[in-house]
């Protein structure tokens, strides 16, 4: 039998950040942790970006950031953002911190090529079934989105995205651009995403909000091929390198009380902002508060983003479920109007009810009402 004080399902974003977290606080200390994944290594599969609003713990594991980032459509829209630069995390540099801080740690326990097959909980204690063995615990952190369940229409903002190498150099933006809508739209929405790498790397994401919840892979470099001849202009000989494919829910789920010591993290914990997909920080965010109720043996419950953003991201879907390949339109509209401080704020979670009043008025507001008045 395998006793733990602690068990973390999923070694992600949301599981390594509390790892991290609850060790360097000490929580480990004197208590046992495993963490449950089923991949086989860590290596770099992701690339975290956002604003810089909030201070977290990973701020030596950039791969830039930058003061400026680009919209385009049928102009291009620049945002200023010196006072919260936009920056992006290498996942990479990421595991690898966390991975050097608990090594020392003979409290913690990684169980790596493990997926979690069943979960219980008797006489307030969990146990979870894993490739025939059983482990135990006093309270259980799960990532996993396994067996949730959603009212919500299901939505996916699904990508791929990859480095590619010129053979010589090129005039490219020393900027991210944000959102690129000169591509073909279909039947959704589709934008292309890009971080400069230098004189002769970029990296370029195909990205689509639609009702599937990923393309083939095939489709998707297709449309990094087109993207590179077309909208950079580039017809000579390059390289794809490190890639990443994902698909993230633009819906919420509903939240299980059956375990009350099973708290959910992560997307799973609805920390995933619908409209967006930003992600990261709010993980940060979560975990922070989270390992201070443990510190305190406060009573800890499942976080959620503020209920105005959820209640205002509803009526988002509903105009994207009606607009779809329109919304490029709706996009461009929230970039051109506002002021980059209060896109920021809002996007991030950080908004005050006099910006978030400038946003609500900058939307199309026929449409809006509409599925205001419908909700």
């Amino acid at each position: 039998m395998n006793n733990y004080d602690f068990i973390i399902i999923g070694a992600g974003c949301s599981g390594l950040s509390l790892l991290y977290e609850m060790n360097k606080s000490n929580i480990l200390k004197n208590k046992t942790c495993a963490i449950f994944d089923k991949r086989k290594q860590f290596t770099k599969d992701k690339i975290w970006s956002y604003w810089n609003v909030f201070d977290h713990s990973f701020s030596d594991c950039l791969l830039n950031q930058w003061d400026k980032v680009i919209i385009k459509g049928n102009e291009e829209i620049a945002l200023d953002c010196k006072d919260f630069t936009y920056q992006s995390v290498n996942s990479e540099k990421f595991y690898d911190k966390i991975l050097k801080n608990v090594a020392d740690n003979k409290n913690i326990k990684f169980f790596l090529d493990h997926s979690v097959d069943e979960i219980s909980e008797e006489d307030g204690q969990i146990t979870i079934k894993c490739k025939n063995e059983i482990f135990k615990a006093n309270l259980v952190f799960d990532s996993s989105l396994k067996n949730n369940n959603t009212n919500d229409a299901k939505i996916y903002q699904h990508f791929y995205g990859c480095e590619v190498n010129f053979k010589e150099s090129i005039n490219l933006s020393k900027n991210p651009t944000l959102m690129d809508f000169n591509c073909n739209q279909g039947n959704w929405t589709h934008f292309f995403y890009t971080l400069p790498l230098g004189d002769k790397q970029i990296f370029i994401e195909t990205t689509w909000i639609s009702d599937q919840q990923n393309f083939t892979k095939e489709q998707y470099i297709s449309e990094i091929n087109e993207y590179v001849q077309k909208n950079l202009n580039y017809k000579k000989e390059y390289t794809l390198g490190y890639s990443e494919m994902g698909s993230i829910p633009m819906f919420h789920f509903q939240q299980n009380n059956k375990y009350k010591k099973v708290i959910k993290i992560g997307t799973a914990a609805n920390l995933t902002r619908k409209s967006t997909g930003y992600t990261f920080l709010n993980i940060q965010k979560f975990t922070k508060e989270l390992v201070q109720k443990l510190i305190k043996n406060q009573i800890i419950t499942n976080n959620q983003i503020k209920s105005k953003y959820n209640f205002l991201d509803r009526i988002f879907i509903k105009v994207l479920l009606e607009e779809k390949g329109n919304m490029y339109k709706i996009f461009l509209r929230l970039f051109k109007k506002n002021n980059t401080k209060d896109i920021v704020n809002f996007l991030s979670n950080s908004s005050n009810f006099i910006q978030d009043i400038k946003i609500i008025l900058s939307m199309p507001k026929l449409i809006f009402i509409k599925k205001l008045l419908n909700f």
